[in-house]
């Protein structure tokens, strides 16, 4: 994880009157920046977008066996809780960022592409994208409604 961009990241979100929260896999630190939610202790609901900024390998406390969508196979070792928390925000239809070996994770669960996922190079462009989906606090085209 690339911390000077996901730290620009958090003052630009910042800077949007938004309040970013930096989720990892343990409390206390990581890469020199305060973790306020945990792997074991978020929630999707908590959020109104997703930014990914690594692909975190599977932690050993993490046990897929509590549910089971969190244990779907894919072609890299993803940390469940993450699989599943990229799964629900995307199933809310709430916007999702990624860049660097984030972008791997949407990448495996087959989201690049859906309206609202925004994969790229640039941390600070990918979220001001992410952004801009906000406005309309979910993405009700990513599932379009046929009337029979």
């Amino acid at each position: 994880m690339d911390a000077a961009a996901v730290e620009a990241v958090r003052r630009a979100v910042f800077a949007a009157s938004m309040i970013p929260l930096l989720v990892g896999p343990h409390g206390g630190e990581v890469a020199g920046m305060t973790v306020q939610r945990t792997f074991a202790t978020a929630r999707s609901v908590e959020f109104d977008a997703l930014l990914l900024a690594a692909r975190p390998a599977p932690a050993p406390d993490a046990l897929v066996a509590r549910d089971e969508k969190a244990g779907v196979p894919g072609p890299v070792a993803i940390e469940p809780r993450v699989a599943l928390m990229v799964d629900e925000v995307w199933r809310q239809s709430k916007a999702i960022g990624a860049w660097g070996a984030g972008a791997e994770v949407v990448e495996a669960g087959g989201y690049v592409g859906s309206a609202g996922v925004v994969v790229g190079e640039d941390a600070t462009d990918v979220a001001a994208e992410v952004q801009g989906f906000t406005s309309g606090h979910r993405l009700w085209r990513r599932f379009e409604v046929e009337v029979a």
